[in-house]
């Protein structure tokens, strides 16, 4: 039976077709349900926002076109997961786990509907990863490291504090050999470019608001209370945040089954997981946006663990991790209701 057992999970896949389809299908019935429910509708700009998200907010069309934006970036951000992992060979083995792991986070948790600010954000820093990771070693990568901040500055647009995960690709840069002074200058070149023109288009305009204001809430830290935060909510974080301490402690106790740049993009992604909850605990006002930027490293995470780890525990974990995301997304909306 042991046998048999063994020759059964080393088989098992956790994105096969009878897998990944039906977690598919789950998610978009919670985007459906959502929309159904006006989960997040209408889309408001805030004090804290851009003004080019502001103005975002005020010409969208209609729910059905909101909705639509969100789901095409979402399906987006989780391609461009999918083929970075598959291009950088993230996780040694084939697999479209990160693919459904950032839908499956994306589309069960109600902060995140229809459409924010980060959505397209995330988009640029997902982009931006890839640019730093294919500068690997490569200490002429100029226009890689000038295209990473210009990427950045543009999500920065419709949503500052971006800028906040620059120093970040600095560290990262200086990890994967490929800072010199002349990268960091076009690096800092590069997201100069975007406020250099938004400069001169408020010169043209007369009217300096849209550059000064957005700068204005980047420094205005509020720590997250606690108390403020539902029970249901902690859960979910706290799944998903348990989920990726694992799979970072099972990549720093098993580097070895790794080869020296894949373990150094991975760790690189925990950094990066560990600076996007830092900044959500220390920014209240825009916590569900740095959530979400979190779930681009913790989705490659949690892929890694799922893909090189075997048994029946792991099984039934993916399994209780899915019905516990998806279940908890349906609690929330019906006390929503």
């Amino acid at each position: 039976m042991r046998g048999t057992y063994n020759t059964y999970s080393r088989k098992f896949s956790f994105s096969a077709p009878q897998t990944f389809i039906p977690v598919l299908l789950a998610c978009i019935i919670c985007w459906i349900v959502s929309y159904w429910y006006s989960v997040g509708y209408p889309v408001y700009g805030e004090v804290s926002a851009t003004p080019l998200w502001n103005f975002i907010c005020q010409v969208l069309p209609g729910k059905e076109f909101t909705y639509i934006i969100g789901m095409i970036l979402m399906f987006g951000g989780a391609f461009l997961l999918h083929r970075a992992n598959y291009a950088l060979a993230l996780i040694r083995e084939k697999t479209i786990l990160p693919f459904l792991f950032y839908v499956l986070f994306i589309s069960t948790n109600p902060d995140f509907f229809p459409l924010k600010s980060t959505s397209v954000g995330v988009f640029c820093l997902i982009l931006a990863i890839y640019q730093l990771f294919i500068s690997y070693h490569d200490p002429e990568a100029r226009s890689k490291a000038y295209n990473t901040a210009l990427l950045i500055g543009i999500g920065s647009l419709l949503w500052i504090h971006l800028l906040w995960f620059l120093p970040l690709f600095w560290i990262g840069m200086y990890s994967f050999r490929s800072l010199t002074p002349r990268t960091f200058a076009a690096s800092l070149l590069g997201v100069g470019t975007i406020y250099w023109f938004l400069l001169g288009w408020c010169a043209w305009e007369g009217n300096f608001a849209p550059f000064t204001q957005s700068f204005s809430v980047l420094f205005k830290i509020r720590l997250l209370s606690i108390g403020e935060i539902v029970l249901l909510d902690w859960i979910g974080i706290f799944a998903i945040a348990l989920l990726t301490l694992a799979a970072s402690i099972n990549i720093i106790t098993h580097d070895y089954e790794d080869t020296l740049r894949s373990r150094q993009f991975l760790s690189f992604l925990i950094m990066m997981a560990v600076w996007a909850f830092c900044l959500y605990l220390l920014y209240e006002q825009v916590s569900e946006e740095f959530l979400e930027t979190a779930c681009v490293p913790s989705a490659i995470l949690i892929a890694h663990f799922f893909t090189v780890m075997r048994g029946k525990f792991i099984i039934g974990l993916f399994y209780i991790t899915l019905v516990l995301l998806i279940a908890l997304l349906f609690i929330r909306l019906w006390n929503f209701l």
